[in-house]
This record gives C-alpha cells, sequence and structure tokens, in this order.
C-alpha cells in the first residue's frame, strides 16, 4: 500500500500488489482488507465494507459449508464457474459477468466450489447488514438499501457519495488521475471523479449510515 492521498484527503489508492495473500488447498486469496491472520487494526473496514477479497479456485476446489449473519455478500466471477449451494434450498451457477447477492441476514450456510473444468476466478465483497433480516439469495442484481453497486467499463464520473470504493477486477483503470493496475482500488469519500476504465470496475457507493 502506499497511502496516499489524492486532493483534500477523500479519496486514498492501494495498490493490489501491496494485498495480503493466503494460500489453501486449491485457493488463493488476495485480501484488500484485514483479513484472519492478516489482521491490519488500520485496515478493517471502509464505510460499511469490510472485506473485498479476489480468489482464485483450481478445478473441484471451493469452501465447504460454513455460516453467516449480518452480511450481504456481493460475488462477482471473473472467469471459470461457480456453484453455490445453501440452506435455504438453493443451488445456483454462477458464470463470468453476473453477479449473485447473499443476503445473509438472520442467518445462512452456504458453499461455493469450482465446479468448472478451468480455473475459477471471482471477486466478493461483504458489507455490514442487518442480522434481523431474513436471509436470501438472488442472481443478477444486488438488493442492498443504500448501496449502489455497479461494473463500469469506460469513461465514466463517479458520483459524490459518503463511500465510494471503486475496485479494479481487470484491466487498468485512471481513477482521478491516479493510474491503477488489476488488484488495486480507490476508496473515496464524498467527491465526485471522473474516470477511466479498460476492464472491469467494480463500484461500491454507499449512502446509508454506518451499522453500529
Amino acid at each position: 500500500m502506499d497511502g496516499r492521498s489524492l486532493g483534500a484527503s477523500v479519496i486514498v489508492i492501494r495498490r493490489g500488489t501491496d494485498r495480503a495473500l493466503t494460500h489453501g488447498p486449491g485457493i488463493t486469496t488476495w485480501h484488500s482488507f484485514s483479513s484472519g491472520a492478516h489482521y491490519d487494526a488500520t485496515n478493517v473496514r471502509f464505510g460499511e465494507l469490510v472485506t473485498c477479497d479476489e480468489h482464485l479456485l483450481a478445478p473441484g476446489a471451493g469452501f465447504s459449508t460454513h455460516v453467516h449473519r449480518g452480511l450481504e455478500i456481493v460475488t462477482c466471477v471473473l472467469a471459470g464457474t461457480l456453484e453455490h449451494t445453501d440452506s435455504l434450498g438453493g443451488r445456483a451457477t454462477v458464470r463470468p459477468g453476473t453477479v449473485a447477492h447473499l443476503s445473509a441476514g438472520s442467518g445462512v450456510e452456504h458453499a461455493e466450489r469450482n465446479a468448472g473444468a478451468d480455473e475459477l476466478r471471482f471477486v466478493q465483497l461483504w458489507l455490514l447488514g442487518d442480522v434481523t433480516a431474513a436471509p436470501a439469495y438472488r442472481i443478477g442484481s444486488v438488493d442492498v438499501p443504500g448501496v449502489t453497486f455497479n461494473v463500469v467499463s469506460g469513461p465514466a464520473c463517479l458520483v459524490a457519495a459518503p463511500f465510494v470504493h471503486a475496485f479494479v477486477a481487470s484491466g487498468t483503470a485512471v481513477v482521478a488521475g491516479a493510474d491503477l493496475a488489476a488488484g488495486g482500488e480507490a476508496r473515496i469519500t464524498d467527491e465526485a471523479v471522473d474516470i477511466a476504465v479498460d476492464g472491469e470496475l467494480l463500484v461500491c457507493a454507499m449512502r446509508r449510515p454506518i451499522p453500529a
């Protein structure tokens, strides 16, 4: 992380090469935020966002059944085939270009695995949510009150919001004049910025109050 700020200290750029790295059986994960053994008290959250992980799974590898509560989990598949199963009785196959949203609410168990013959690469965002809500799973859209999620490709202007997280999922991007490679990110507070993207930029704008 270079930790440098742009403008009036409202844009922080973080490089993909400075992310923490975790290896497991058939799984490689890059962490943009503090995670597990890679605890960093200065990088626990940005607004409601507490996790931005990029996962690379070998064929057949995956995350076995585990439980989540009080989280809104957004999954973007970049390459390969992801198979999702959950305790709600749901089963889904998520392919590149598709967004999936698991609202964990009061509690849900789920598992994810590489169901294809090629490597699976996906990015997953975790946002703080309502621990009393009923859990739900949906494909193709993200429904979190006060949060807007978009995949941007090409030139655009990011509208000002209390917190905007922009992650380069593939290719390159220029955010407020800063060059970012894949894995890099910009954390923007209360400022509109111009961007140019040659690839895919995952943009999460957070406008609701931060849960305690």
